[in-house]
């Protein structure tokens, strides 16, 4: 049985909860408690996956609960309920919440996201990893990216458009702003997955906001894993992402697939900055080994950590609400072949993508290039059009 803990000082909230989750009691134990300080008695003697908070509580709220939550049992999944959509809830939760729901919360959002953090939590079975990935709150911006950031903000006439064209080209902001923007705490009727768009969405009072938050725009430092360059994990990103929208332009797919393919092809390799920051002496290890044995990097993942960057990445883009196709694509861009779906989909394009966009850059790192899954590329019936891509690869690079 799976265990949730429900935090909130109105009893008719809770009472409410319990009525809305009623159906679900044989799958679920359920636990409702009033206020901060009793949901950390009751975690420190009982375990707990998913915990679902309030913002605004008196004595204690989830902002405070949550940090104790983090520091004391890091792998539980974080939700907060509210009913403010300011700016200011906005920074306050972009940092230790997970996902954002607003207050009140139909009952049938509330099961999907509920269900959506127990299915994360057995997709990532490495429990050490669960804890480090489920404490992350953000991810480190380059200095060049930051530098422009903060130039165009700074500016006398700053330009969403321009702000939006160079957060895409940053994994981490990004993923928080998409985070963000996609919580049913807004109640879009479609899920973004257009940079630029979200950040047209939000507004630049906000995009400034979360830009100088020290929760979402932090540095990173070489020392703390010297084989890894975030410049050259960036570039190679932004390239994959550009390419694998152009594949799907050449099959004439949809506008939100290519959205999908681009962002999906952005956050591939979102796993490798998760280790560089969090683990960072083991991950020099694991890059040197990768060389001295001229192996892909995610068999060496997976040899020491038990998972590898794909995992890891697809992990934190769930807990954090990114799409399901997104999700996907970067669980198996080393392994098209899990994907159900024999059809073109964002999973393929990225694959395709990064293992051309890697034989181009292959002096950039010590590691041998993927290799296609070609199998995968004749069951979808588009064994034919590898040319025709690898083409448009070469054009990018004109471009």
């Amino acid at each position: 049985m799976k265990n949730l803990l429900f935090v909130d000082d109105e009893p008719d909230v809770l009472q409410a909860l319990q009525g809305q989750l009623h159906s679900m009691r044989g799958e679920w134990n359920m636990h409702f408690v009033g206020g901060g300080q009793q949901a950390l008695e009751f975690l420190a003697a009982n375990p707990v996956d998913v915990i679902i908070t309030d913002m605004v509580m008196p004595r204690m709220d989830s902002t405070q609960l949550l940090a104790e939550v983090i520091k004391r049992y890091p792998s539980v999944v974080r939700i907060v309920l509210s009913g403010r959509a300011n700016r200011e809830t906005v920074l306050n939760l972009i940092g230790p919440a997970h996902q954002y729901l607003p207050k009140p919360c139909s009952a049938d959002d509330l099961r999907a996201t509920i269900t959506r953090a127990f299915s994360l939590r057995e997709f990532l079975g490495n429990e050490k990893l669960k804890r480090l990935t489920a404490q992350i709150k953000a991810l480190p911006t380059s200095s060049s990216l930051r530098s422009e950031i903060t130039q165009e903000l700074r500016g006398d006439c700053p330009s969403l458009d321009r702000l939006g064209g160079i957060i895409a080209r940053d994994i981490g902001m990004t993923a928080k702003i998409l985070q963000l923007v996609n919580s049913a705490f807004f109640g879009l009727p479609r899920q973004i997955t257009n940079p630029a768009d979200a950040v047209a969405y939000l507004g630049l009072a906000t995009v400034r906001a979360l830009a100088f938050s020290a929760e979402i725009f932090s540095r990173f430092d070489p020392d703390q894993c010297r084989l890894f360059r975030l410049e050259t994990l960036e570039r190679h990103s932004w390239n994959t992402g550009l390419l694998a929208r152009r594949i799907a332009h050449l099959e004439k797919q949809n506008n939100l697939v290519l959205d999908s393919c681009f962002l999906a092809g952005l956050m591939h390799d979102i796993g490798q900055l998760v280790f560089a920051t969090s683990l960072g002496d083991q991950y020099n290890l694991v890059i040197a080994r990768a060389g001295e044995k001229s192996q892909p990097l995610c068999i060496i993942e997976q040899e020491v950590f038990g998972a590898s960057h794909a995992e890891v990445g697809a992990y934190l883009l769930g807990l954090w609400g990114l799409p399901n196709p997104i999700l996907e694509a970067v669980a198996w861009h080393h392994a098209p072949e899990k994907n159900p779906s024999p059809q073109f989909s964002a999973v393929l394009a990225v694959h395709v993508a990064d293992v051309l966009i890697h034989e181009k850059q292959v002096a950039y790192t010590e590691v041998p290039p993927p290799n296609l899954a070609l199998d995968c590329l004749d069951r979808a019936g588009l064994s034919h059009r590898l040319p025709e891509w690898r083409a448009a690869s070469l054009d990018h690079d004109n471009q």
